[in-house]
C-alpha cells in the first residue's frame, strides 16, 4: 500500500491509499452537512453542499468507481483498476 496526502483547492486534507487492485480516496469536508451530495465525473469527484451553496472538486485517478460515500462529513471515493 501507499500512502499519499495533499491539500485540495479548497483547503481540505484528501488522503489517496493505492492498492494492487483499487485505489481509495479519502477528503475531511470539515462538517457534517446531511445536504452534501457527490458524485464522480471523469475522474473529479464533485461535492455540492446544497446547504451553503457551495462547490468543492478533488482529483481521483482513472477507473471503475465501486462507491463514492459522505459518512460524517469523511467523503470516501473507491475506485477499482
Amino acid at each position: 500500500m501507499n500512502e499519499r496526502t495533499s491539500v485540495s483547492e479548497s483547503g481540505g486534507m484528501v488522503r489517496r491509499y493505492d492498492y494492487d487492485d483499487r485505489t481509495i480516496v479519502v477528503a475531511d469536508l470539515g462538517t457534517s452537512a446531511d445536504d452534501v451530495t457527490v458524485d464522480v465525473v471523469d475522474g473529479t469527484a464533485i461535492l455540492v453542499d446544497d446547504g451553503e451553496g457551495r462547490q468543492r472538486e478533488f482529483d481521483v485517478p482513472a477507473g471503475d468507481v465501486a462507491k463514492a460515500t459522505i459518512t460524517n462529513g469523511i467523503v470516501t471515493v473507491e475506485v477499482k483498476r
